[in-house]
């Protein structure tokens, strides 16, 4: 006990004094900080996130539709039978009926002929039709 005597503190306890004022700075302070991460967030997913969006179904149809090899018969036929149906309108659905029943003659046999160009135009024609009215829609390509 007698050593504990001699024990004395270096300083004595102070007091803190932390007054509404310094409190309001620095909860300021922290809101400031938030609201400016939320629109770094806001600023990236704006400009980064827009260019790398993905592409709808009627955008990948048409992309399709652009790019058939009509090289290759069934490929051409088959690529078109189903993307153009994703694109066809109520008014051009009657058209793109008929022209699939005349391209039957292309499906399901092991071995076809190739394409006729009349064939060929048609479709073109028809792709040039579904292409003109989605472009007037909200997507580009």
């Amino acid at each position: 006990m007698n050593e504990l005597a001699k024990l004395k503190d270096i300083k004595p306890p102070v007091n803190i004094d932390t007054t509404l004022q310094e409190i309001v700075i620095y909860a300021g302070a922290g809101v400031g900080l938030l609201v400016i991460a939320i629109l770094i967030v806001l600023l990236y997913l704006f400009l980064f996130k827009k260019k790398h969006r993905k592409l709808s179904k009627k955008e990948l149809a048409l992309k399709a539709l652009e790019q058939i090899d009509f090289n290759s018969t069934k490929d051409a036929v088959y690529t078109f039978s189903v993307n153009s149906q994703i694109l066809a309108s109520d008014e051009n659905k009657e058209e793109l009926n008929n022209l699939l029943k005349e391209l039957q003659k292309y499906k399901y046999k092991k071995e076809v002929a190739k394409l006729s160009s009349s064939d060929i135009e048609r479709m073109k024609k028809f792709i040039k039709k579904l292409k003109a009215k989605n472009s007037k829609k909200s997507f580009k390509l």
